[in-house]
């Protein structure tokens, strides 16, 4: 037997992210008009991040049927999308998908509370971060929910030490494929601000930045 969503449970998911994919490498509307003028096309699912029965995938034995049913368990995906995760769930786990539905649900409500001017200039820099670097956005975002007073980061290996003053938050080279790459792409769209001092890489978050990635 399957937990199936309820109709209002899938309404909800589409609604937080205003019907458009969650994968942060896919993003198109999945829902638009269809020629005839009283109905739509729709092409958004609501998709399990834990299976509804078993033997699907990332199923979890231990959820009960309630919450295999919930909301909370979901994620708004095009139909495309919903077989690519399922095809390959070790790659897109669980853990993966939480992320992308909680970036998704972010640049909703940073589109929702931006008046349209401020953010012609700034959400396309959103959506290249979104398809290039959604790994070290997400751990931006738990650090800044954490840590909501520190803009200061440094760039660091696992073996080195530092020793700073003030507070700090810290990314990893050995845990961010081309890092350094990544970074200068945020510098580059002025999200970040270069601080590097005596050869340590330091660099300071800028607001807009920050309002984004808290959703604030």
């Amino acid at each position: 037997m399957r937990d199936n969503f309820f109709a209002g449970k899938k309404d909800l998911l589409a609604r937080r992210v205003s019907f458009t994919c969650s994968n942060p490498e896919c993003r198109p509307e999945p829902i638009g008009p269809q020629a005839d003028p009283t109905d739509v096309v729709n092409i958004g699912v609501a998709a399990h991040r834990s299976a509804a029965s078993p033997g699907g995938s990332r199923y979890e034995p231990d959820l009960s049927s309630e919450q295999r049913a919930d909301s909370s368990n979901g994620i708004w995906l095009c139909r495309r999308c919903t077989k690519l995760i399922d095809s390959d769930p070790i790659r897109f786990s669980r853990g993966v998908l939480e992320g992308w539905r909680r970036a998704a649900e972010q640049s909703a409500a940073v589109a929702l509370i931006q008046s349209r001017d401020a953010g012609k200039d700034f959400q396309p820099g959103h959506a290249k971060n979104e398809r290039l670097i959604s790994a070290l956005l997400e751990e931006m975002w738990e650090d800044l929910r954490n840590n909501p007073t520190t803009r200061k980061f440094v760039v660091l290996k696992r073996t080195w030490a530092y020793n700073s003053h003030g507070p700090y938050l810290a990314y990893y080279l050995d845990e961010h494929e081309d890092l350094e790459g990544k970074l200068q792409v945020l510098a580059n769209l002025g999200h970040v601000h270069d601080i590097t001092y005596k050869n340590v890489r330091r660099f300071l978050f800028q607001e807009n930045f920050v309002d984004y990635l808290t959703g604030t």
